[in-house]
Formats: structure tokens, C-alpha cells, sequence
């Protein structure tokens, strides 16, 4: 399965595309690269829990195939916050960032791990407020019991209030 550790890059691309020479690179470079072609998500890293993708790269051919938003939204439905990126030539679609053409391979590099950081960093700060706001929904339930209770001692103390008010009533006073 690799390093967990390794950034995991999903190379997105069409079924008659060969796999580009940038892919290998990657991969030597500590990359983990799952390949994705035909816009088959494989099954394998797709099974939630298994291994988290941190960034998908669009191929050129798919950038340009009306398949890819139904393969960006089954990305999505696994991993909300997936970065898509398209590899240099690839179309310039929407909320797909391209990278250029002219960067060399140290500084593609050095732009994906950016993009993988900044992804992991939403992960993590997701996290944080999700265990934010469970603290929170704890203490309005606890909240809510406790002014459950001072409703209960509200209206107790109300009826006492009012039967010692009957009683106490002039012209009402029994002997």
C-alpha cells in the first residue's frame, strides 16, 4: 500500500490516454500515484478509510471530456474537500486549477506538496470544528436539562404560590 505518509496523487485520465511521463516522476520523487483511467475511480482506494487521496490530477483528455464534473462529483462524494489539479495542457474548466507548462519538476513538486499541505490543513481544521461543535451540542443538552428542571421547579413553585394565595384571601379563609 505505500508510506502512509506518502502524499497519494489520483491520476484522473481517459481511457485512450497513456499515462503521462510526469506520472512516473512523481512517483519517483515519493509520490504515491494511483492511476485512474477511463474515469474508473478504482475500487480499491476509494473504499472510505482505506487511504486518503490528497490531490487528484486531471489528465489533458479529461479536462477536455464531458465526463469529468460526473467524476469530480463521485471524488467528492468520498473525499468532500479533494483538490482537483490539471496536469500542464490541460483545458482551462471550471474551478480547475491548471499547472503551466513551463514549470520544471522540482517546482511542480514544489507546487503540489502546497496544494496537498493546504488540503491537509482543511482536513485538520474541519476536524477541530467538528470536535468544536460537539463540545458544543454536549453543552446546549446540557443546558436544555438543566433548564428543564428550572421549568419543572418554575411551575412547582407557581402552583404552591397560587393555592397558598387562595387560601390566604380574605373572605376565603376557612376555620
Amino acid at each position: 500500500m505505500g508510506d502512509p505518509c506518502e502524499p497519494v496523487l489520483m491520476l484522473l485520465r481517459t481511457a485512450d490516454e497513456a499515462v503521462p511521463p510526469l506520472a512516473g516522476s512523481l512517483a519517483a520523487k515519493g509520490y504515491g500515484i494511483v492511476d485512474a483511467g477511463g474515469g474508473e475511480l478504482p475500487a480499491g482506494p476509494l473504499q472510505a478509510g482505506t487511504r486518503v487521496v490528497d490531490l487528484a490530477l486531471v489528465s489533458a483528455g479529461l479536462s477536455a471530456s464531458p465526463d469529468l464534473p460526473g467524476v469530480a462529483t463521485r471524488l467528492r462524494a468520498v473525499w468532500p474537500r479533494l483538490p482537483l489539479v490539471g496536469l500542464p495542457g490541460a483545458a482551462p474548466a471550471s474551478g480547475l486549477p491548471v499547472l503551466p507548462g513551463d514549470l520544471s519538476l522540482p517546482e511542480i513538486c514544489e507546487r503540489l506538496d502546497e496544494i496537498v499541505l493546504a488540503a491537509a490543513q482543511s482536513r485538520a481544521d474541519a476536524a477541530a470544528l467538528r470536535r468544536t461543535s460537539l463540545g458544543l451540542v454536549a453543552q446546549l443538552r446540557q443546558a436544555r436539562l438543566g433548564l428543564t428542571d428550572a421549568v419543572a421547579d418554575a411551575r412547582r413553585l407557581l402552583a404552591e404560590a397560587r393555592r397558598l394565595s387562595a387560601r390566604d384571601r380574605p373572605g376565603d379563609r376557612r376555620s
